[in-house]
């Protein structure tokens, strides 16, 4: 529940404070929430695409890679979720905010 209530501290639109925050949430992380939090993270990165139709501003594609980063971390650690995240990181990998 805490660490749900900290990655609500996404939504800043200073990026560090984003990129404190995954680095937390990484650290943090377990078998139990690795569920919920690829979850969070997928939506938030639905919303950079969302936002980069509207305006492509260096912090949208510096935040977008952090999550990616995150997502596939969360994929590298606990295989168990890799198979509900491959297809969003292929989606991004493709595009020029992908990983790089």
């Amino acid at each position: 529940e805490l660490l749900m209530d900290i990655l609500r501290a996404l939504s800043s639109p200073n990026p560090d404070i984003c990129r404190k925050v995954l680095d937390v949430a990484m650290d943090v992380v377990t078998n139990r929430n690795v569920a919920e939090v690829v979850t969070v993270l997928k939506r938030e990165l639905a919303k950079t695409a969302e936002d980069s139709d509207q305006s492509s501003d260096a912090k949208g594609t510096v935040y977008r890679n952090m999550l990616i980063r995150a997502i596939h971390g969360c994929a590298v650690k606990f295989p168990d979720v890799a198979e509900s995240v491959v297809h969003v990181l292929m989606d991004f990998l493709s595009t020029d905010g992908g990983m790089q």
